[in-house]
């Protein structure tokens, strides 16, 4: 036998003996529950009795996506809340889950946190594991069936599919020798169109006794994201501010108007008429996330009051829109919030003017003193197109 022969055939054995003994362990694994093979893999990461003692973990490191390379920082804590602050391609990807809901403020789409919808869903809850689904898997309501000896991508596996609380279903791959997962094929998404997503794990090491994966990639349709982890702590302090949605853009100062109020009025006719005391009750809610900020009230003659509070993102500008049962048309203010917290807007521009007694009236309104237990607001008059104003109303909101 010539020595190329014999190389042939040492080869061939030894890529038999290889597929053997990589077989072997799968195998061996159709023959167990998926409780058994599962116990296995939480023992491989360090068991649960060490990640129970985990309640926070830090992660950071280098994030490569359109082959570009940036800095994240992810956080998570018990619950399945989670923080990701990202850059993709220049562009603020920051992501968060609350334990309830999901959110994101993502400048490929627009400036501003806005609540995750669609196909973006289940790649969010996907995310949100604390560890993986399989630790407690039925506490969390999903289902998990043993395919047992798999291969993926020429590797040999222990197959299990996972089915969620939300009956989609994916696939999880575990190293025979290891019983650490490498692969993961899931539902995915890509700018909301859903599309298959692999995910891969890899270079495992120890942090507090447990065992978590220094480099993880997700592959769908024609992108890739690479994660490089460079540092993992546990147990850190964590503001929970960061779990939930921030208020849409521009109205995080007007919030604490939300509530019930009560309302002390004053109000006057002309410059020099006296003033009339009077009291009313108001209903201040958030609709649309906060998006919108609508004021009820009934005055002090019987008219009901409907106004909206807004913030145009692309004008920088604040809106105020008001409508009563009396004279039944729109009236329409913008303005500005100046350092001072103080929100002025008028109708001006708007020209969205009153008229009677032969004249023309424009309206401007100023909301200052802004707190957790209450606000003020003024209402002037003009009567020459906003020249000059005389205050005509005064308003002392406490809540109720």
């Amino acid at each position: 036998m010539t020595g190329a022969a014999t190389m042939r055939r040492t080869l061939m054995v030894l890529s038999l003996g290889a597929a053997a003994a990589a077989l072997a362990a799968p195998a061996a694994a159709a023959d167990a529950t998926a409780d058994e093979v599962i116990a296995k893999h939480i023992a491989a990461r360090g068991g649960a009795e060490k990640w129970a003692a985990i309640r926070s973990i830090s992660v950071t490191g280098m994030q490569t996506a359109f082959s570009k390379t940036a800095p994240f920082k992810l956080i998570r804590e018990r619950d399945n809340k989670f923080h990701l602050d990202s850059e993709q391609d220049g562009k603020k990807v920051e992501i968060g889950y609350d334990g309830g809901m999901g959110w994101w403020d993502n400048h490929w789409f627009q400036e501003g946190a806005q609540a995750i919808k669609g196909a973006d869903v289940p790649v969010v809850l996907r995310d949100a594991d604390f560890v993986n689904p399989f630790f407690d898997y039925r506490a969390k309501g999903y289902e998990v069936k043993l395919i047992g000896k798999s291969e993926f991508e020429g590797m040999p596996s222990i197959a299990l599919e996972l089915k969620r609380a939300d009956g989609m279903a994916e696939t999880w791959h575990l190293d025979p020798k290891t019983y650490l997962e490498f692969a993961r094929e899931s539902p995915g998404s890509d700018f909301g169109n859903p599309m298959p997503l692999r995910t891969y794990y890899d270079d495992f090491r120890a942090v507090a006794g447990v065992k978590m994966p220094y480099r993880i990639e997700s592959q769908w349709y024609t992108r890739e994201r690479i994660w490089n982890v460079e540092k993992i702590e546990t147990n850190v302090a964590v503001d929970e501010s960061i779990f939930v949605m921030p208020p849409p853009m521009g109205m995080g100062p007007l919030l604490p108007l939300v509530g019930e109020w009560q309302v002390a009025m004053q109000q006057r006719q002309q410059p020099s008429a006296p003033w009339t005391d009077s009291k009313r009750e108001s209903k201040i809610e958030k609709v649309m996330g906060g998006a919108v900020l609508q004021e009820r009230f009934t005055t002090a003659d019987g008219n009901q009051v409907l106004r909206t509070y807004t913030y145009d993102r692309f004008r920088k500008r604040y809106r105020l829109t008001e409508v009563n049962d009396a004279t039944t048309y729109l009236d329409i203010s913008d303005g500005e919030l100046d350092a001072t917290g103080k929100l002025q807007v008028s109708n001006v521009a708007s020209g969205t003017t009153f008229e009677g007694f032969g004249m023309v009236f424009n309206g401007r309104l100023s909301v200052f003193e802004i707190t957790p237990t209450g606000f003020k607001v003024e209402e002037e008059i003009s009567t020459d197109g906003g020249k000059n104003w005389f205050v005509a109303g005064k308003a002392t909101y406490t809540r109720k």
